[in-house]
């Protein structure tokens, strides 16, 4: 009898599961065979398994509270990773319209006319906060404006950030930064003068706030130098202490140069070194500073170099640089991914791959960045930003392969030219598509003027691009330009496998999984100016017709790639080219009564009371779904103005609100428009 998994007893087999690091190859093994499944279904097995490979995701947290199982929290990573791979999303929503938007952890606030809308996406909340902005002079900050405008500029940690310029009575036109708590207190926490007409960028936890512009200027006064300037919101009133980043070039965010809080420090992270220093010229070296947030000086700014590259492995295209700095999910730790797309090995192709490169925990550390737990890394680390970054030879290397997933090799330092170029772990390397794959050309590609835009899924190992797709349907029909989503993914293969990307016997080897194209058919045609951000579960894009100009709206579009993110009835929009919200549906369409609103409420959420709403209720009749158990009643009530869609103001006089307050809580948008699909 030929040996098999089956046979081998419980405690052998949760050994073996134990050994697995991604969630794919645990739920595949445990769907191999009935008793397979039994025993690796066992509650503590199942934590112990989260807590390994996914510890630092949102499934694990909530494990922790006892808000999922431990089967569900497992399946859910599974399922949104396989989701992004195999390029099938979940669902996707028409949110609502706006001017702009911005998207992080879950939340998403939209400009639209005099308004801002925050919503949260992943709670899949049926009612969203609505900031007026044309009483925030008055009510926040006491001032009277004839007109004012808005820009929103960040959000993060519930903290919202907006440049608020008004035009007084008395000064004329003045510029504040405002932050807002939109999650639970609803209050402004700060405001200050805008000091610069230079671009701002704003990075914040749930009590700092830092503002950075290029405003400093180097000790040779030559170059511009980063300028960060932080508050307390627990101690607004107070001074804020200023902070400048020295030998870290002005290049365009998100290209070249990221800025970014994790653990109460600020991270800021460049492709590129100082104006003021001299390096080899065969090699680069990401420059990396941070410095705490409580306790900003010149002091505890730290700083380190990791090598980046070896110009002899071939030029750059710069215009397709991209630098992320994020958090693995199953380690935590911080990771730098960037997209390159170089000729490599003295190739006359384009190839564009992504690099992983791990940041060190303590950036003062030696013990921390030797051989056996990190990539190359030339640094000499300091405490003290006026000095000097050497090139000495204070670099711990290994001289054998560990069994670390990151990379080593011989220290960078001075070397000549002729010396061999570091290998890299393939973990740390992501190539577009497969070196056996002899060009481009047999690959679906997208020029740069047709990619929107180009983000790395880290936690799924996959690079996802929206373009323009230029598609043509038959012979006898024009070309017609399509939006969709390209994605690629990558899977280990077997160590027997014919593939041969890095020779070495303990390091696994990938190859592609192909690139792949969303939605296959019947893409919204059309295109005009588009914004779009993602994170780990789904991306958003801010989409305005080629006609549009100014503050014109356009349509906010969600792509969801988590199954457990559920908007009820998401199948309200069958036809395919609706659902991307490209063109608003008739209001006269089958199964919605004409020019009506459907409204489902909560006793928990209303604050309007039953009598109320009978009394705008509509005799068209009830229905009753079963998947909205926790759902009471529903109620059909006519469609309110666009300014006054204010189910819960206590007083109305000539279909006006009255005594306004800036802050409001309303039904959400999408409930309003229903365009949308659920594939799941």
């Amino acid at each position: 009898m030929a040996p098999s998994l089956t046979g081998l007893p419980p405690e052998t087999l949760l050994a073996i599961a134990g050994y697995l690091d991604n969630p794919t190859d645990y739920v595949h093994l445990s769907r191999s065979h009935r008793s397979i499944s039994r025993t690796l279904h066992d509650r503590e097995v199942l934590a112990k398994t989260i807590g390994r490979v996914a510890e630092h995701s949102k499934e694990c947290r909530l494990l922790a509270s006892r808000q999922v199982e431990p089967i569900d929290a497992l399946l859910r990573i599974y399922n949104r990773q396989q989701a992004w791979s195999e390029a099938e999303p979940t669902s996707t929503l028409l949110l609502g319209d706006g001017q702009s938007f911005l998207y992080r952890q879950g939340l998403v606030a939209y400009s639209r006319d005099d308004l801002i809308r925050i919503l949260d996406v992943h709670s899949a909340q049926h009612t969203e906060g609505v900031i007026y902005t044309s009483l925030i002079a008055s009510q926040l900050l006491g001032v009277d404006c004839k007109e004012s405008e808005v820009e929103l500029l960040h959000l993060d940690h519930g903290l919202l950030t907006l440049i608020y310029r008004g035009e007084t009575h008395t000064v004329g036109w003045t510029s504040w930064i405002l932050v807002i708590d939109v999650t639970q207190y609803e209050q402004l926490v700060l405001a200050v003068d805008l000091w610069t007409f230079e671009d701002v960028l704003v990075r914040n936890d749930c009590q700092h706030v830092c503002i950075i512009a290029p405003t400093g200027m180097s000790t040779s006064g030559r170059h511009r130098q980063w300028v960060c300037r932080l508050w307390d919101t627990k101690n607004p009133a107070a001074k804020p202490a200023t902070l400048e980043i020295p030998e870290l070039s002005i290049n365009e965010v998100g290209q070249g140069l990221v800025f970014e809080v994790f653990d109460g420090f600020l991270y800021a992270v460049s492709t590129q070194s100082s104006h003021e220093m001299e390096e080899p010229e065969w090699e680069s070296h990401y420059t990396c500073f941070r410095f705490p947030l409580n306790n900003p000086s010149k002091m505890s700014l730290e700083s380190i170099r990791i090598w980046r590259r070896d110009h002899r492995e071939g030029p750059i295209n710069d215009l397709w640089t991209d630098l992320q700095l994020v958090r693995d999910e199953s380690t935590g730790e911080l990771t730098i991914i960037e997209a390159r797309k170089e000729w490599t090995a003295g190739s006359s192709t384009q190839r564009r791959t992504w690099y992983r490169q791990r940041l060190p925990a303590v950036f003062s550390d030696p013990s921390d960045i030797d051989g056996k737990d990190q990539d190359i890394v030339d640094s000499n680390v300091r405490t003290d930003s006026t000095q000097a970054v050497s090139q000495s030879e204070s670099v711990t290397t290994s001289s054998t392969m560990t069994d670390s997933p990151h990379l080593w090799t011989v220290p960078p330092g001075n070397k000549e030219p002729g010396q061999s170029v570091p290998e890299r772990l393939s973990c740390n390397v992501h190539m577009e598509y497969s070196p056996s794959v002899p060009s481009p050309a047999t690959v679906v590609s997208s020029s740069l003027a047709n990619t929107k835009y180009r983000t790395y899924i880290n936690s799924a190992a996959t690079f996802v691009d929206l373009v323009v797709d230029d598609q043509k349907a038959s012979s006898h029909i024009a070309q017609v330009q399509q939006l969709r989503l390209r994605i690629g993914s990558r899977q280990e293969v077997s160590p027997h496998h014919e593939l041969k990307i890095f020779h070495h016997p303990i390091q696994p080897q990938y190859e592609s999984k192909g690139i792949r194209l969303w939605p296959p058919a019947d893409a919204p045609t059309s295109i005009g100016d588009i914004i779009a951000i993602a994170d780990e579960r789904s991306i958003l894009y801010l989409i305005k017709e080629k006609a549009s100009a100014g503050y014109e709206k356009g349509k906010l579009i969600l792509i969801n790639f988590d199954q457990d993110i559920r908007f009820w009835h998401e199948t309200w929009v069958p036809d395919f080219m609706h659902l991307y919200g490209c063109e608003q549906k008739p209001s006269n369409a089958v199964h919605e009564p004409t020019a009506q609103v459907v409204m489902k409420r909560t006793y928990e959420s209303t604050r309007m009371d039953i009598d109320e709403a009978e009394n705008i209720a509509n005799d068209n009749g009830r229905y009753y779904d079963n998947d909205w158990n926790k759902y009471q009643e529903e109620q059909i009530l006519e469609p309110a103005d666009e300014i006054n869609h204010l189910f819960w103001c206590e007083e109305f006089d000539n279909d006006e609100p009255v005594n306004l307050h800036w802050f409001q809580e309303q039904m959400a948008l999408w409930t309003d428009f229903r365009q949308g699909f659920c594939f799941a």
